[in-house]
Formats: C-alpha cells, sequence, structure tokens
C-alpha cells in the first residue's frame, strides 16, 4: 500500500513538473521586448509617461489579448513586485502609446517599469526585462537662472562658463546625477574636464525661441567624483544668436544658457546645482560660430583645464544674469539630438590655379571637416566648402547661395604649434563635396583633413534592395539627400536657406517615413509649425503664385507661414504648402501608430480647410471649390511647369478634405465627418468639371493624371485611361520620360504600375541617356538630388545657374520603391503597420526585390525572386499584426508548403486580376506558379 503511494506521488509530481515545463515552453516562445517610452529605450527626461513593446514569437499567429504593467521606484522594488502603480489585467490588443492613467509620478524621478502580455489563448507571457524613464522638469520646476557673458563687441569670442561645486559624498552617498542643460543658440556640456557627449552638438534643436526652448537630459552620475567637481559650457549663436545672414532681424539675442544638476543621494535627499551669476566666464578659442558663415577657433587661447575643479584661473568674471527675450517655457527634447556620425575620407586632392588645395570627398553631403595637422604656432588654416569645381580645379560657390547669404561657408582654425592637433568645427555645419584649404606652413597632404557627416541620429528602419543597380543608386541618393537636410528639422538644403519649409515637408514625409523612425521628429515638427501659426497679423504678405505674386491680407492666429520654424518665414502659406498642417499628422498616425497628433492639432487641421474653401469662394473664378493660389508643382526639368497651379492647389484641397473628414470619424466627431464628407464630394464634383477632359481622359499633364489618380478624383472607370495618358504625355512630348515637379514625382510610378502600365514605369527610371535619372550621375556627376534634378542637359545648366544641389523634395519616388517593387506598405485600417498591404506591383520587370521596415510592431519583410516561370515570395508580419496579401487569380498557390486555403486566409477584396487575403502574423513563404 506504502508502495503505491508513492508511485502515485512521484507519478503526480511528474505530471505536475511535465504541465509547468509546457507553460514554460508556451512562455518562452512568446515574450515581450524592447520596451520604449516616449518611443525611446530607457529615457532620461520625458514630457510624460507613455509605453510601448514588442512581441517576440517563434510561431504564426500571435495575437495579444491582454496586457499588465507595473512601474516601481527602482529595479530592485520592480524584481520584488513592489510598486507604485499596477494597470491589472487590461483586455486590449494595444501595445502602442499607452498612458498609465492615474500614475502619480514626479518630476525628476527615476522609474523602472515592465510588462506581460496574453495571447489569443489566454495564455500569459513571463514579465519582461526592466526598463526605465524618468521624468522631465517642467517650466516651474526650474530652480536656475538664464545666464550669459558681457558681450562688449559686434562678434565677441563665443565664452567658457564654469561652476566649481562639491557633492556631500563624504557623508553621503550618491545615488543618481541628472544635468538638465538649455544652451542657446547651442552649447556644449562639460564635467571635470570631459565632454558629456562628444558626438552630440549643436544641440538643442531649433524653435521658436519667443515662445519655447528644448533642453536636454544627461545622466552623469559615473563621471561624478567625491569632493569638488566642475561643471563646464561653450556656448555658439546657433539660430538664437544668428543675425550675419538674412538681416539683422533673425536675431533673437546673444547667446545664454540655462543648467540645472540634482544630485539623489541614497538617503534620499537631493542637492541642486544651478546657473546663476555665481558662475564664471572667460572668452573661449571659439572666435566666432556662425551656422552659415562658419567657426573660427584660435588654438592658441585655449585655456587648459578650464573645465576641472582643481585648476587655479586669473581673469574670469562672474555671470551676469540674461535679459532680452528669454523662452518663457522649457521643454524636454524627444526628439533625437544631431550627432557626428561616420568619417568620410577624401578620395582626392589637388592645387588649383591660385595655389589653394582642393580636396574632394566624393559624395555631396552635410557636415563639417576634421583636420589632423602638425603645424606651427599661429598658422591659420582657412577651409572653404562648395559642391562643385570650375573647369580649372576651384571650387565654385553658387550652389551654396553666397549670392543670397553673403557668405561662404567658411571655417577657420589657428594652430597651438603643440605637436599634432585634432579639431572639428562644433557649432556650425555644411553642405559641400569639395573643400579648399590655404594657410598651411608646409604642403597639405590628403589625410589632413577628413569629412564627419552631420544629422539628426534618426533610427534607420527600412532597407530596400532590387535587382537593377540603376534603381538600388536613385534610393542611395534620396536616402543620402534626406540625411543630408535632418537638422533638428526638415530643411530644404543644408548651405543657403536650412528652412523648414511646409511643402517640402509633406512632399517628402512619405519616403522618409518608411527609411527612418521619424515619429518624435515629426512631433517636434508640427509642434514648430503650431507654434509659428500661433501669432495673428494684420494685413501681412501672402503666397498668391509661384513664389512670385503677392497680397496682403489679416492673417488669423492657426494660420501657417511657409516655413516654421524661426524668423524667416517667406510670407503665409499658399494652399499647396499649407496643406503640411493637414497632411503631416495624418502620415504621423498612417506610419508610425500615433493618434496623438490627430487629437492635438484637429482644431488647425479643420481651420486650414476652411481657410483653403474661404480662398476658393471669394476669389472671382466661375467655379467654386476651385483654389486658385499656389506655387505649384515645384522645380520640373528645365523648371517649366505644366500643371495648373489651380489643379494642384485644388487637388490638396480635396486631399486635406478627405483626411480631415477620416480624422473626425476616428476622434468621434461624426458632424464634422459628415460635413467634411460632403464638403470633398463638391471639391470632386469642381475639380472633375473644371480640369477634365471627358473625351481624350486626360487633366492635361502627367502631374495632373498623378495627383488625380493618387487622390482617387478620377471618374469611376477611367483610371486606366487617365494612366494611359500619362504614357501618352511621356511618349509624345518628353521622349518617353517623366516632366513633373515635387508633386508628381511621388506619385508618377504608382500612378502607371497600379493602373496597367507597369512597363511604362520601368522604362522611365530605367532610361539611360539624354531625359534620364541616369544622366543625373552619368553626364552630371551628381552624388545627392538636385533642386531640379539633372535629367537632361539644359535641366542640368538650369540648376549650375544657382539652384542647390542638394534638396531631399526631390526624393518622393522613393515611396514607390518599398510600396510597388518590393510591396510592402501600412494599411489605414491599421495604422502604424498593424495591417500591412503586401501588393508588389512591378515583379514581372526584374528578377528580384525585397524590402524590410521596423514597424512599431517589429521587423515587416516582402522579399521575393520570380525565376523559371515561378515566383517565390517570403512575408514577415510582427507579431499582433496582419496583413493584406494581393495573390494572383487563377494560379496555383502554396503557402509553407502547403496547398493554398481561402479558408485559413479569408478574401478582404477581390480587385480584377488579383485578390486581397487577410493573413495573420508569422512568416510566410508564398510559392507561385
Amino acid at each position: 500500500m506504502k508502495t503505491k503511494s508513492v508511485y502515485f506521488l512521484v507519478l503526480l509530481v511528474s505530471v505536475c513538473l511535465f504541465v509547468s515545463c509546457v507553460e514554460a515552453d508556451k512562455q518562452d516562445k512568446v515574450s515581450t521586448t524592447d520596451l520604449r517610452c516616449r518611443g525611446i529605450v530607457n529615457p532620461e527626461g520625458v514630457d510624460e509617461a507613455v509605453f510601448s513593446w514588442k512581441i517576440q514569437a517563434d510561431e504564426n499567429n500571435v495575437v495579444q489579448s491582454a496586457w499588465e504593467i507595473e512601474i516601481a521606484s527602482s529595479r530592485k522594488e520592480l524584481e520584488k513586485g513592489v510598486s507604485i502603480w499596477n494597470s491589472g489585467k487590461i483586455e486590449s490588443e494595444q501595445q502602442l502609446n499607452i498612458r498609465p492613467e492615474g500614475a502619480k509620478l514626479k518630476n525628476g524621478m527615476l522609474y523602472w517599469w515592465h510588462v506581460r502580455i496574453w495571447d489569443k489563448d489566454g495564455k500569459m507571457t513571463a514579465w519582461s526585462k526592466p526598463a526605465s524613464f524618468s521624468i522631465a522638469l517642467n517650466t516651474s520646476d526650474w530652480k536656475s537662472q538664464w545666464i550669459t557673458s558681457t558681450w562688449t563687441q559686434k562678434e565677441s569670442p563665443m565664452p567658457y562658463f564654469r561652476k566649481v561645486f562639491t557633492t556631500k559624498e563624504e557623508r553621503k552617498k550618491v545615488q543618481r546625477a541628472v544635468v538638465y542643460f538649455c544652451g542657446l543658440g547651442c552649447g556644449d556640456l562639460y564635467l571635470n574636464g570631459k565632454l558629456v557627449d562628444k558626438t552630440r552638438l549643436l544641440d538643442p534643436a531649433q524653435t521658436n525661441y519667443d515662445q519655447y526652448a528644448l533642453y536636454s537630459t544627461f545622466d552623469v552620475t559615473s563621471e561624478l567624483k567625491k569632493g569638488e567637481n566642475c561643471l563646464g559650457v561653450i556656448l555658439g549663436e546657433g539660430w538664437y544668436g544668428q543675425g550675419k545672414v538674412w538681416g539683422g532681424g533673425m536675431k533673437y539675442g546673444n547667446p545664454l544658457f540655462r543648467l540645472q544638476m540634482d544630485i539623489f543621494y541614497e538617503d534620499d535627499s537631493k542637492q541642486t546645482i544651478g546657473s546663476d551669476t555665481s558662475w564664471q566666464w572667460y572668452p573661449s578659442p571659439v572666435q566666432s560660430a556662425n551656422l552659415y558663415a562658419g567657426e573660427v577657433y584660435d588654438a592658441t587661447k585655449k585655456v587648459k583645464g578650464w573645465a576641472e575643479a582643481e585648476t587655479q584661473l586669473d581673469g574670469w568674471k562672474n555671470a551676469v544674469q540674461a535679459s532680452g527675450i528669454i523662452p518663457p517655457h522649457l521643454y524636454p527634447q524627444l526628439m533625437e539630438p544631431i550627432r557626428l556620425k561616420e568619417d568620410i575620407k577624401a578620395v582626392k586632392m589637388w592645387k588649383d590655379p591660385s595655389g589653394k588645395y582642393i580636396y574632394d570627398f566624393g559624395v555631396n553631403i552635410a557636415g563639417v571637416p576634421q583636420i589632423t595637422v602638425n603645424q606651427p604656432k599661429g598658422t591659420r588654416l582657412k577651409m572653404r566648402m562648395g559642391e562643385i569645381v570650375r573647369e580649372d580645379g576651384s571650387i565654385e560657390y553658387n550652389t551654396t547661395g553666397v549670392f543670397a547669404t553673403g557668405v561662404a561657408q567658411t571655417d577657420e582654425y589657428v594652430c597651438a604649434g603643440t605637436g599634432k592637433e585634432i579639431w572639428t568645427p562644433r557649432f556650425t555645419y555644411h553642405g559641400y563635396r569639395y573643400l579648399e584649404l590655404s594657410g598651411a606652413a608646409t604642403e597639405p597632404e590628403l589625410d589632413w583633413i577628413k569629412t564627419i557627416i552631420v544629422h539628426t541620429d534618426v533610427t534607420r528602419r527600412g532597407y530596400f534592395e532590387c535587382a537593377d543597380s540603376q534603381i538600388n543608386k536613385l534610393h542611395e541618393l534620396a536616402v543620402r539627400t534626406m540625411l543630408s537636410n535632418t537638422h533638428g528639422l526638415p530643411t530644404d538644403c543644408p548651405h543657403r536657406e536650412r528652412c523648414g519649409w511646409l511643402g517640402d515637408a509633406h512632399t517628402v514625409a512619405p519616403f522618409e517615413n518608411y527609411n527612418f523612425d521619424l515619429n518624435n521628429f515629426w512631433m517636434k515638427y508640427m509642434a514648430d509649425i503650431s507654434s509659428t501659426s500661433s501669432v495673428f497679423l494684420e494685413n501681412t504678405l501672402h503666397q498668391m503664385l509661384y513664389n512670385t505674386q503677392f497680397y496682403f491680407a489679416d492673417k488669423p492666429s492657426g494660420i501657417p507661414f511657409m516655413i516654421s520654424p524661426g524668423r524667416r518665414l517667406c510670407g503665409v502659406a499658399s494652399p499647396d504648402w499649407g496643406t503640411a498642417v493637414v497632411q503631416l499628422p495624418w502620415y504621423t498616425y498612417l506610419y508610425f501608430g500615433n493618434e496623438e497628433p490627430l487629437q492635438k492639432y484637429y482644431k488647425e487641421m479643420k481651420q486650414w480647410v476652411n481657410h483653403v474653401e474661404s480662398l476658393s469662394l471669394s476669389d472671382t473664378l466661375p467655379t467654386k471649390h476651385i483654389v486658385p493660389y499656389g506655387l505649384g508643382d515645384w522645380c520640373p526639368p528645365e523648371g517649366k511647369i505644366d500643371c495648373p497651379i489651380a489643379l494642384s492647389s485644388t487637388a490638396f484641397h480635396y486631399l486635406d478634405a478627405s483626411i480631415v473628414a477620416k480624422v473626425a470619424a476616428i476622434l468621434g466627431h461624426n458632424d464634422d465627418a459628415g460635413f467634411y464628407n460632403d464638403l470633398k464630394d463638391k471639391i470632386a464634383s469642381a475639380f472633375v468639371n473644371e480640369f477634365y477632359d471627358k473625351d481624350n481622359k486626360t487633366f492635361g499633364s502627367q502631374t495632373a493624371n498623378v495627383m488625380a489618380l493618387d487622390f482617387g478624383l478620377v471618374p469611376a472607370g477611367d483610371e486606366r485611361a487617365v494612366s494611359d495618358a500619362i504614357v501618352k504625355n511621356m511618349k509624345e512630348k518628353y521622349n518617353d520620360f517623366m516632366h513633373v515637379g515635387i508633386f508628381g514625382l511621388g506619385r508618377i510610378g504608382q500612378a502607371l504600375s497600379r493602373f496597367g502600365n507597369g512597363k511604362a514605369a520601368w522604362d522611365m527610371f530605367t532610361k539611360t541617356g539624354e531625359n534620364s535619372f541616369a544622366y543625373m550621375w552619368t553626364d552630371a556627376d551628381a552624388t545627392s538630388l538636385w533642386e531640379i534634378l539633372p535629367v537632361n542637359e539644359k535641366s542640368k545648366k538650369v540648376c549650375l545657374g544657382g539652384s542647390s544641389l542638394n534638396h531631399p523634395m526631390q526624393g518622393g519616388y522613393d515611396t514607390w520603391f518599398y510600396e510597388d517593387i518590393a510591396g510592402i506598405r501600412p494599411d489605414a485600417s491599421g495604422p502604424g503597420f498593424k495591417v500591412i498591404r503586401f501588393e508588389p506591383t512591378m515583379a514581372t520587370f526584374l528578377p528580384w526585390a525585397k524590402a524590410s521596415i521596423e514597424t512599431p510592431y517589429g521587423k515587416a519583410e516582402s522579399d521575393w525572386t520570380n525565376k523559371d516561370n515561378k515566383f517565390v515570395w517570403k512575408i514577415m508580419l510582427p507579431p499582433n499584426t496582419t496583413g493584406s496579401v494581393a495573390l494572383p487569380n487563377g494560379k496555383d498557390i502554396t503557402v509553407n508548403k502547403l496547398s493554398f486555403d481561402e479558408t485559413t486566409y479569408p478574401v478582404i477584396e477581390i480587385k480584377g486580376e488579383t485578390t486581397l487575403y487577410r493573413f495573420p502574423s508569422g512568416t510566410y513563404v508564398i510559392e507561385i506558379i
């Protein structure tokens, strides 16, 4: 009897152990990872806690059915299960943008959190690995002052600042030390003689300083010493102090800063060191630092040990409290900082006729030079940068806008003569390929100078490649040009203007969103637009036509300018530029699953549509709802715009009304949704009546037909005919090539390949010789996208006449590479790639293509080959997403080696020769014969 009891006990324990192993194995197969707060891994200083995570799974069809989050005041407390907030089990698929409602989080404090989820079968995962975040300071939490130096000259050297302080660590142990820092226009932070972040520069990003500025948060716990420490700051003009270019009205004031250091001790006490008039200042080696004109650094004036506590210094003066235009609000910078990125070595060097040495870095970029020299004391090295060289080998500076700015991009370095010296400017950046060096005491060498690329440190999330080298080259140029114009805002060019033009921004947003994680970047820029728009002005300049004709009227608060942020505004926005107010919130929602901008800017989106509608109703045009004003389809080949401005502006008006109607429905504003749906129908009717040639099935030009197809303005059933009209126009007028500006270029591929003209699209993008994209690099030696693309000799000459050679607005075509060649895009029914559409339209024209996107849910991928009449397609959908997959009708199809079954993959939509099917998350290999 006893033996039987022991037997059954052993059996019971074995069963329990087996069940536990099965459950543990299930937990191991599904887990939560990549925890983020405000889209950042372990951020310091966020405005609020907004959580997201990804799900890792080794199996298909994983759906999150519920989640639970715990927040604790320390990692140890979290691991012990002692939380300050617990959500409880929340039944929801949501894994993005979750706010801990009711959590009492203190500003400046560090918190730890983790998450676990339940799958569709109710199985619970283990807790994730812990992640951390800290809440930023509000404006009222700052206990420090804005301080500056004494400015006695028009161009005084930039100042050093320092503050020696003593920690209480002799009696108490430091738990955490954090510095909050805002240097305007830009500043470098030092602690105990070291730059706190060596690769970070031009920080913080530009804003409208009369309304607010951004600050950065640094955890400096590891750099703190027992006893005496020293904080140091060097300032540059940045955008706050820039008054050399575009007139003195651009300048807000002389450089200034605000800093607060909070030291937390293990006994829960806190020590605060803030900027005040007890800080000391002294002229630094940075003799001048202008974003456009460049930086001058005199190494003979460098003060050794200036940011070290033990250094005894004479002649330093007390800082003064800043006055003038002081930002009334400070907000944490959530967007990635501008950083020094990869190095580029010079590929050639030669001497020009004047005896100056020219360095060629091979590609046109945005960056700064880094010099490594050994020269006598006082040697003054002068470097000037440009995009092209003349026939005699000297640099031509006109494309960098010297005729407009009055300055050439110039950096100067005065050698200390102490042996090997390495220097990189930190308070400017330039757009260039070529560098001219003069002033050396000995003959320069090729390795004296390299270029360091500079841009906002946005995370790469998309990758595209295909079998055609020309397509890949175009993709490379688009990405390079985009990065050259990402410096705290989407700029038009990296040298002459460096402005955030709204028309450029809405044009580039889709293709840039495929390639980079820009959620926080766009959130910052939308705030720029909103704050710039907030002023009311009487009888101010409005854009009318082509950026050359204007009118004057009152500007209501909420209506945008052409440019944001800053003081160079160029008038109230035209309908085709101001549409960014509507498009950018929508794109941020569509590509990143972020509903916040829809909620935040809904009123301004409505106001913009109403404003443009009022323009159409008050004009003298006989047809109402037609918008007469705008700049038009900017910068087509040769600079000649074919598409009527009224057509493109009205098309954008329709798009805006359509988006606002969708947003109203999403936000539950049903009356608004009805109103704007009715308005868009009226605009569509007026558009067709005014511009459509029903007999010839065309709106008249390539861009006109492209926009009509993309926005859904073509009369039902005429779509293929309108696409055919694009092909006809290309053939009869433009040597089988495109003639579109920035509004058409981002849409022409789709307008062809999605409506039966894939062959024409392929021939256009792969064409060589005169009138081709290839002409840009074979004949114009372009390594970036020019303001007017040099697709033929005439366009090349027009652009070289003074236009920029680094303009990302021309990169919109890259969207088509992801969506139609690789066949991957977001679906509005599940924003942020919650629903992913897989639909390549170009698979018959090349043997393979692939693209991947690191979506907010995880990696999505489309990778196909087409060989020997067999199409093999690998698609990947991250957990908790679904796919809308286009498959041909009447073909033999297998999925993961099994015959295709519509009961497993339900039909979503039947469209012509293909059908869209719903696929659950996972990895699939689809074979089509």
